[in-house]
């Protein structure tokens, strides 16, 4: 499929470089969607707010999507609210979600974090279509790539998913352009692992007692400037 109309969801520079990736392919971008307009002063580099108004692309939130004309493809990438049934509608072949984790053992939110608090060997990244739950849809690609934990911050390990899942998401997109069979796998419900915000916010809590090396490794599970723990 050559130039696709797409809609894309996201945040984070990640969804910037698949925004880029998209506009060199030359594919049909009708809307950019954000969680909020809210603005971090302490980001430097361009947003994918301010790469959409130079490629003059509408950026909107979900609530202001247009529900009239489908589009091709439907992308999430690292957006932060559940894409609704209607949105999910509007896609004509396919609508994906881009997780920062592999699945379906690293669902939610923050498993950089438990990643390395429990000194996992391999960490990843995931493709898959969205349903109407968190990181439940079927699966069109994991990656995964090995780690050492024991060395690990919340802000390294970032930055080595981030690498990988524009890799991820180029792979797609030759699919597409390929006009190739998109891949689609269930999950397995048996190792399915959701971390909820609640349950991230209470991994904060050091436990009393404990030894010096599990003290480092809370504190590089939990390390990611300018953010504070």
């Amino acid at each position: 499929m050559k130039n696709p109309s797409v809609i894309l969801m996201g945040s984070k520079p990640g969804a910037a470089l698949a925004l880029i990736t998209m506009l060199e392919l030359e594919w049909d971008v009708k809307y950019v969607v954000i969680s909020s307009k809210l603005k971090h002063p302490w980001y430097k580099e361009k947003t994918l707010e301010k790469i959409a108004e130079e490629n003059k692309i509408p950026v909107l939130t979900q609530k202001e999507i247009p529900r009239v004309k489908k589009v091709d493809i439907i992308i999430s990438y690292m957006y932060r609210h559940l894409v609704k049934p209607e949105v999910i509608e509007l896609a004509k072949v396919v609508a994906l979600n881009f997780h920062p984790g592999p699945l379906p053992e690293f669902a939610g939110w923050y498993f950089y974090n438990m990643a390395i608090l429990e000194n996992s060997n391999y960490y990843g990244c995931t493709c898959h279509y969205l349903d109407n739950n968190f990181d439940t849809g079927p699966l069109l690609k994991v990656s995964r790539f090995p780690i050492n934990a024991q060395e690990e911050t919340a802000y390294t390990l970032e930055r080595k998913t981030q690498a990988d899942m524009i890799k991820l998401f180029y792979e797609f997109c030759i699919l597409i352009e390929n006009g190739s069979e998109l891949p689609k796998e269930e999950q397995n419900k048996n190792k399915m692992r959701y971390l909820s915000k609640e349950e991230f916010q209470k991994l904060k809590n050091i436990p009393k007692n404990i030894n010096e090396e599990s003290i480092d490794r809370y504190a590089r599970a939990f390390w990611y400037p300018p953010y504070q723990f």
